[in-house]
């Protein structure tokens, strides 16, 4: 008899952890240098002329190498998911193995060894109905090379950059979880994390996490990865979701309200992370400052609510007043 036995959900659940751990590694580099870069040069964007994001950059190298690591296990993990669709036993290498408890003849399957990794693409190939793409094999492989550098020899003298690593994340869960959503799971992986469930009587959780990371990191990511991310042209129009900011307590945070909602038509917008749609209607400009959006929220609560800055054009001519008078 043989304990112990994974399933495939077991598998992917453990690969998606480790992704989710690498995308906040990474992420934490880039948005952590949006955020503080300023406070030591007077050029904080991560542009290839700007010296002193190569110099942040190359003192982070020991961490993301550690990200390398991430991935790699996440990915060999994420293919074993995969063949253990089929069975779990094609994960094995040998049986010839000590029973855990000779006496009833019982064996741990956590204990038998299992196929190395740089088997598991063309064994995956082989029994699996879909073929890994030729695109993730190369992805895969460099960064099962590279992990073994890293791990055995503690040497590795190849530059790795950060948005680099953001590429690798994004075809990795095209791949691996194609019959996932990357907000839904960034999210629920949050609430596994040390900000979950045990801080949740309190306003800060997972998703005002996930927007301050957000808010840092859109800007910096290239049209292709937007893309990716959100599903959608950085070139098209994008709105608030006011439900998402209310959940996050954003305004508690001074957190910026990111745009995570995209139109439908004229009268609805698509938030990317709450996966509702919401209403809004067509009205004149929005007075606040540099805003001019012409769209507010129909809906029960926010109504009135411009979808762009979201002020209330009374709230803001009211704070205008105040103002007035304060500086009076």
């Amino acid at each position: 008899m043989i304990e112990n036995v994974p399933t495939a959900s077991d598998l992917q659940l453990v690969s998606l952890r480790l992704y989710f751990r690498a995308w906040a590694d990474v992420t934490g580099i880039i948005t952590e240098w949006a955020e503080y870069g300023m406070l030591v040069t007077e050029n904080s964007s991560s542009d290839e002329d700007n010296p002193e994001w190569h110099q942040y950059i190359e003192a982070a190298q020991s961490d993301l190498q550690a990200v390398y690591t991430l991935i790699q296990q996440s990915q060999e993990i994420g293919v074993k998911a995969r063949i253990c669709e089929v069975s779990p036993f094609l994960l094995l290498k040998r049986t010839d193995i000590k029973a855990a408890d000779e006496k009833n003849s019982k064996w741990d399957f956590t204990d038998f060894p299992t196929l190395d990794a740089s088997e598991l693409t063309r064994v995956h190939n082989i029994f699996c109905a879909t073929m890994l793409s030729k695109e993730f094999q190369a992805i895969y492989e460099s960064i099962r090379r590279s992990r073994n550098k890293i791990s055995h020899l503690g040497i590795y003298k190849q530059r790795i950059e950060p948005h680099a690593i953001i590429d690798i994340l994004q075809a990795q869960y095209a791949e691996l979880y194609p019959d996932r959503q990357w907000m839904k799971d960034r999210l629920d992986f949050a609430a596994l994390g040390r900000w979950g469930d045990s801080f949740s009587d309190n306003d800060f959780n997972e998703r005002t996490g996930l927007f301050s990371e957000l808010g840092h990191l859109v800007p910096l990511l290239s049209d292709e990865q937007f893309k990716r991310l959100t599903g959608h042209e950085r070139a098209e129009p994008s709105f608030l979701c006011h439900e998402c900011g209310i959940d996050a307590s954003l305004a508690n945070f001074n957190i910026d309200h990111v745009s995570t909602a995209f139109m439908v038509d004229e009268n609805h917008v698509r938030c990317v992370i709450c996966e509702r749609e919401h209403a809004m209607q067509k009205v004149v400009p929005c007075p606040a400052t540099d805003c001019g959006c012409e769209f507010q929220s129909i809906e029960g609560g926010f109504t009135g609510q411009c979808m762009a800055c979201g002020w209330e054009p009374k709230e803001w001519t009211k704070y205008q007043e105040r103002r007035t008078k304060g500086s009076g």
